[in-house]
């Protein structure tokens, strides 16, 4: 399958997790991102796409919690640029030392914490299994058409995907005037590299998801298919049928948080997209829509999650 990337370089700076979302479907990703950490949010998100390929490094200030699709027919590896305070991808708690894959078949399942960089680099699958085949590389396709989701290379490997990869965009600045032959070099040297982070992965000692992921992911799902029904944590356990404590563990495993302060950050995050759409509804009824009954506690918890207070957020949806 051949997927089209015209060449292109674009920076994105943003103050709103939603605007985030909406700036990354011109790259082809459809994502729906929840703020999870309190303070007014910033992000960075650097982009460009040139023979074939593209390359993103991702930079925000709070912890965000993000599902969606990447572009059909691709496949993605991700690499921290620095040390993240937390990055949870698919169940996985990963480390430095771990790259994230991300295949367009299996959807995206993110949260991160920190304000750390993300070095990213995506391609059609077609094009990365054919230059495994052409260079000998004989361990990726299964690593690709498998459902692996993250990788343990070498660290050699992971070292040289990073200073390629930060010295990128300097040197290409305007995609769109670059020589063809400097172009078709980059795509070379990141499929080389894109290559040797598949065949370096080791294998020993195993690396597994969160034994508590499969049903935190059931609790997640029910939260997101009754945004408006504000759930408690007693439904939580009654529904998937686990004691409040497992439940809790869990949580802290998976997303770093208990899970009712998971749930109450779902809760700010639904507030403030219907403050957004501006449909003529006052700050207490949306507050109240949501289960929050405490307008001054309500307040207090909004302001802190993101750094305005809900009238600032329905002036500017109105």
């Amino acid at each position: 399958m051949t997927v089209e990337l015209p060449p292109r370089m674009e920076t994105i700076s943003v103050h709103d997790i939603d605007e985030l979302a909406e700036r990354m479907k011109a790259f082809g990703w459809n994502m729906l991102h929840r703020q999870i950490e309190g303070g007014a949010f910033a992000g960075e998100l650097i982009v460009a796409q040139l023979a074939g390929m593209q390359f993103a490094r991702m930079t925000y200030n709070r912890g965000i919690r993000s599902r969606g699709d990447s572009p059909a027919g691709t496949i993605a590896i991700a690499v921290p640029l620095s040390v993240p305070r937390s990055l949870h991808w698919h169940g996985y708690n990963l480390s430095p030392d771990h790259a994230l894959l991300q295949k367009s078949s299996l959807g995206l399942d993110f949260l991160r914490r920190g304000d750390f960089p993300l070095a990213l680099v995506s391609i059609s699958i077609d094009s990365l299994l054919e230059a495994a085949e052409l260079t000998g590389r004989t361990r990726v396709e299964s690593l690709v058409l498998d459902d692996t989701r993250t990788i343990r290379p070498d660290a050699g490997a992971v070292d040289r995907f990073r200073f390629h990869f930060q010295n990128l965009f300097p040197a290409i600045r305007s995609p769109q005037t670059l020589p063809p032959e400097l172009a078709a070099i980059i795509r070379a040297d990141f499929l080389d590299l894109m290559l040797d982070l598949l065949e370096s992965n080791q294998t020993s000692p195993p690396f597994r998801p969160s034994s508590r992921y499969s049903f935190i992911k059931r609790a997640e799902e029910m939260l997101l298919e009754n945004l408006d029904r504000p759930l408690a944590v007693t439904d939580l356990c009654k529904e998937i049928h686990v004691s409040e404590r497992t439940l809790r563990y869990g949580f802290r495993e998976c997303f770093g948080m208990a899970p009712a302060a998971y749930l109450k950050a779902q809760r700010l995050n639904g507030v403030r997209r219907q403050l957004k759409a501006g449909d003529g509804a006052t700050v207490s009824d949306v507050a109240i829509q949501w289960g929050f009954w405490h307008m001054g506690q309500f307040a207090k918890d909004y302001r802190k999650m993101f750094g305005e207070s809900p009238s600032q957020t329905l002036r500017r949806g109105s």
